[in-house]
């Protein structure tokens, strides 16, 4: 009987530890409590998420917050939050009493029983966005105040991957300032947090490297003929000079061209070479860079063979030729 007993407290004492151990994980799914060491949580925070302390990469919005109160009026406020990681959001709203919320049931929100004019949510929505009427009070009351807290959660045990951040604004009273309407009104946005956190990704090397390669790619597809043309004109000037060393040198000048022949075909090479050098200009100014350089190009090879008929028509004849 005793080692019975002996069994069943160990029993109840590894149930009790996985009890305790499974609590902070469940995180208070259907919201957070009302007061936490005797102050308010939608003005202190959550104690149990990110460490206790209000986070910047959580961004807080609320939507259709008039800068005046009408007395009785209803407005409907769009709450949202979200953060880089996050796979669901909850929150908690006050206006201290001073007015009242109404919702839809699709929203999932209920009162905080213990804290009047707080409401909060049930569970923690992957949307991460609510709606929610607030109606004003009946009789101008001054000033009324609000603070809304957001926790963006990671979906797993309440810890420091699970972040909020608050925001408080006040609504003037009557008449205190002129207060946008409708479709001004209803864009009308408060904030806090910022935008680009949401966006930080873990960086890629071989992403990085990819986009690299293909920035590479591009650039000479794109540059090709740039590459290209210079690089055959260089080669063909080369080439040229090469020719005019070793003819000069070893060959024993450039062959003689009767004037009979020599005549018509400076003539010919003349023209297209003063065609082609009106048309690069004309090209280069108006048709492209690279087109006015190609044939500007054309025009400087043209004026090559001119200067070859002037100088083999320069040339004294040989024997060979004059036979």
């Amino acid at each position: 009987m005793r080692a019975m007993s002996k069994m069943h407290f160990r029993a109840f004492s590894v149930l009790l530890v996985f009890i305790l151990l499974a609590a902070p994980s469940l995180s208070n799914p259907g919201g957070p409590p009302g007061t936490q060491n005797g102050e308010l949580t939608a003005e202190v925070g959550c104690s149990c998420h990110g460490g206790g302390l209000p986070s910047t990469e959580v961004l807080v919005q609320i939507s259709g917050v008039p800068e005046s109160y009408t007395p009785s009026e209803s407005y409907e406020f769009v709450i949202s939050g979200d953060a880089a990681g996050s796979s669901a959001a909850g929150f908690i709203l006050t206006d201290y009493a001073d007015g009242e919320f109404t919702w839809s049931d699709d929203f999932q929100i209920h009162v905080v029983p213990e804290v009047n004019g707080t409401i909060s949510h049930d569970n923690p929505s992957s949307d991460k966005s609510w709606t929610v009427n607030w109606t004003a009070p009946e009789t101008d009351i001054g000033a009324v105040h609000f603070s809304l807290i957001v926790n963006a959660v990671n979906g797993e045990a309440a810890d420091p991957g699970d972040k909020w951040n608050i925001l408080s604004f006040t609504i003037s009273a009557p008449g205190a300032v002129e207060s946008q309407e409708e479709d001004a009104l209803a864009t009308r946005t408060l904030s806090v947090g910022h935008y680009d956190t949401l966006f930080v990704q873990e960086v890629d090397p071989e992403e990085i490297e990819r986009e690299h390669q293909k920035e590479l790619a591009d650039k000479y597809f794109e540059n090709g003929n740039l590459y290209y043309w210079p690089t055959l004109g260089i080669l063909i000037l080369g080439a040229v000079i090469q020719r005019e060393f070793y003819e000069r040198r070893f060959g024993g000048g450039p062959p003689h061209l009767a004037k009979e022949l020599a005549i018509p075909q400076a003539m010919k090479r003349g023209a297209l070479f003063l065609v082609l050098l009106y048309f690069s200009v004309y090209g280069y100014e108006n048709w492209g860079q690279v087109e006015g350089i190609l044939v500007g190009c054309l025009a400087a090879w043209a004026g090559y063979g001119l200067y070859r008929t002037w100088i083999q028509a320069v040339t004294p004849p040989k024997v060979s030729d004059l036979l």
